[in-house]
């Protein structure tokens, strides 16, 4: 027996003799509404659907902003390359202000018209007359670059020149004594060489030391040379450990030779200044001047130190003989 539903029977689903029927209330199939799967979305996925909806004023006002701001960058750039083209300028000016400047000054200290009057000492003495520029600033300037380093040097070991020995004086024993790893070593002294190397800058201790009077120094120079002038080197006082240069030479003898068998040619005696230069310039008497092959430098007194004298450079200058 056929199974009815009531609900069907309440709706007219069958007919008078109890077969099914189709009614306009209901349909005979039925379809199922399938359910979608839920979309699997970020957190954040209407954010960019937001922006894009922005309101028209919102989007003015920032567009009216970056405008602001971007005028306010040029006008910045802009100044800022007024300002460095300006300072560019100016510094280009000075630059050429202080060119003319030293232009000036150089073809004025150039001059050889003698334009000043003043009192200056050459080679030790005192001159009076009219000087250049030129001579004015070399007077000045005669502390910086001694007289010496400007002429040749016929007594430089370098160039072959050489001590002769037997005709000078013995090196002074000094008593200095060096202690390394608990045992006493005595200090070497330094022979008459040092004096002939020609230095320029001089230290305190590095020089050649005799005892008694008078010390000799024989030298054989580099040339046959018409000695016209001789300088003599110490450290002055400013730079000694003690302030004192009572070991220096005060007067010293020069004596020349053309040979070794040949007699002694005296050539002059001169002063070396303890408040002086470093390294002073003696200039030979006119009569005295001479072509020698042997110079011996004779020291007859220091400034006062009675064990020893100190030798730190000795220079003969001139020209080479014919």
């Amino acid at each position: 027996m056929l199974r009815r539903s009531e609900r069907l029977i309440e709706n007219g689903y069958y007919d008078m003799y109890g077969q099914p029927t189709i009614s306009y209330r209901e349909t005979p199939i039925r379809r199922r509404r399938q359910r979608r799967p839920p979309v699997n979305r970020p957190a954040n996925w209407e954010e960019p659907f937001r922006e894009r909806f922005h309101s028209r004023e919102e989007q003015d006002i920032t567009d009216q902003e970056n405008q602001m701001i971007d005028s306010l960058i040029q006008d910045c750039y802009n100044v800022f390359h007024f300002v460095f083209g300006l300072s560019v300028a100016f510094a280009c000016i000075i630059y050429l202000f202080i060119w003319i400047i030293s232009l000036h000054s150089r073809h004025s200290e150039l001059s050889v018209k003698p334009t000043l009057t003043d009192v200056v000492t050459i080679s030790g003495s005192k001159y009076q007359g009219p000087l250049s520029r030129l001579q004015l600033l070399e007077t000045k300037l005669e502390h910086l670059l001694p007289q010496a380093d400007l002429w040749p040097n016929f007594a430089l070991e370098s160039e072959g020149a050489m001590i002769l020995h037997k005709t000078t004086s013995e090196t002074y024993q000094s008593h200095k004594v060096c202690r390394l790893l608990g045992a006493s070593l005595r200090v070497p002294p330094r022979g008459p060489n040092i004096v002939i190397k020609g230095r320029n800058r001089l230290n305190p201790g590095e020089c050649w030391a005799f005892a008694d009077f008078p010390g000799r120094l024989s030298i054989a120079l580099t040339h046959k040379a018409t000695v016209t002038h001789v300088s003599l080197g110490h450290i002055p006082k400013i730079v000694s450990p003690t302030s004192s240069i009572s070991s220096a030479p005060k007067e010293f003898s020069v004596y020349g030779k053309k040979n070794l068998e040949d007699e002694e040619t005296y050539l002059g005696t001169f002063l070396y200044d303890e408040a002086g230069d470093r390294i002073q310039t003696f200039k030979l008497p006119a009569d005295k001047v001479g072509s020698f092959s042997f110079i011996k430098l004779q020291v007859n007194t220091n400034w006062g130190n009675p064990d020893y004298t100190c030798l730190y450079n000795f220079r003969v200058h001139g020209e080479p003989a014919v």
